[in-house]
């Protein structure tokens, strides 16, 4: 059995909606990767509380734009509660899905970038549900076999990016992890945390 430390020294960037973001995929999410060791960060595209479609509510730590930054190594950034240290880089970036996800993420510049630049710096990212849409927006999964909650609305754009739709529950191509939904959670937090722990601390 492990440790329980499998992400130590390990950055985690989770992005959510900047409103009605998915209890049952965020809260699982960040409890299983701070159980692992990893520091986790929740970003949105503004520095707001998050409610969730539950009526949870979730204060991001910092801006997508500010994650950005910090990926060279050491960045500054404001919260407006003073100036704090991000510590290196992120080895995962995952979207976490809900009702505002189509609004506030599929179509942000921001989060396309940060998605790119993580991919390629041979980290790994990741999607849940309504959230996949980001992933195809970044041009991440053309040709790629992936999971996600399909609706009149994700259906198209999985499509147009020619992603390969599975049946599977969970899907895992070259460090790209994807989710159909909150009730293929522990698959694929289990799924991820094995990928994050491969990459290289930087």
């Amino acid at each position: 059995m492990d440790s329980g430390n499998r992400l130590e020294n390990k950055n985690v960037l989770v992005i959510i909606p900047r409103d009605y973001y998915d209890e049952a995929q965020l809260e699982p999410l960040l409890e299983k990767l701070q159980g692992e060791g990893a520091d986790v960060r929740v970003a949105s595209t503004k520095f707001k509380e998050a409610i969730g479609m539950n009526n949870g509510r979730h204060m991001p730590d910092m801006l997508v734009v500010d994650a950005i930054e910090g990926i060279t190594g050491d960045a500054y950034v404001s919260s407006g509660k003073g100036v704090r240290q991000i510590k290196g880089v992120f080895h995962g970036a995952i979207a976490v899905g809900g009702k505002g996800a189509r609004k506030t993420l599929w179509k942000e510049k921001l989060v396309r970038l940060l998605f790119t630049d993580r991919y390629k710096s041979e980290m790994v990212v990741g999607a849940i549900g309504n959230a996949v849409p980001c992933l195809a927006e970044a041009d991440l999964i053309r040709n790629m076999e992936i999971s996600a909650a399909l609706d009149k609305f994700t259906q198209p754009i999985l499509e147009q990016a020619a992603a390969v739709l599975s049946d599977e529950p969970v899907s895992n191509c070259d460090r790209i992890v994807t989710a159909c939904g909150p009730e293929a959670m522990d698959a694929f937090c289990e799924e991820i945390i094995q990928e994050i722990a491969k990459t290289k601390d930087k």
